[in-house]
């Protein structure tokens, strides 16, 4: 769940990206799992979801190998997006602000540390040649 005040809009990164209504400081957490809020998907789960479906959780979700689980978030999170220079550094069941962050910025993540399968060029090749991606559960989806 996001700590912080923030809003979706359109990104020059990709898409649609989440983006800080307030100034933050760095080391300051921006992010939180919260059980309650964020829901884990058992990847088992994505066979019997239709394939748009699979697609969102693919291109929207945080992949936990150890868990098996795709970790979505209800709030402006879903659309974070990649950065090689990110402006937030995944801490496991947090992510702080790497720098100070004014107002305006967009809040984006490295995929390589925070797994996001539905990105071939920026998830760790293991997860991405395994059989999550090219097995049953795919549906033909394309990696």
């Amino acid at each position: 769940m996001l700590l912080v005040n923030h809003y979706v809009s359109q990104s020059p990164i990709h898409g649609l990206g989440v983006f800080t209504r307030e100034p933050i400081r760095a080391g300051n957490t921006v992010w939180r799992y919260d059980p309650m809020f964020d829901v884990d998907i058992p990847a088992s789960a994505l066979a019997h979801f239709p394939e748009e479906a699979v697609e969102t959780v693919l291109h929207h979700a945080e992949f936990i190998p150890h868990l098996q689980v795709f970790r979505l978030g209800n709030d402006g999170d879903m659309f974070m997006n990649h950065s090689e220079t990110p402006s937030l550094i995944d801490c496991g069941e947090e992510m702080i602000a790497a720098r100070d962050l004014p107002a305006g910025t967009e809040l984006t993540c490295n995929y390589a540390h925070v797994c996001v399968l539905g990105f071939a060029d920026t998830a760790p090749a293991p997860l991405i040649h395994g059989p999550l991606i090219h097995g049953p559960l795919m549906h033909g989806v394309a990696a």
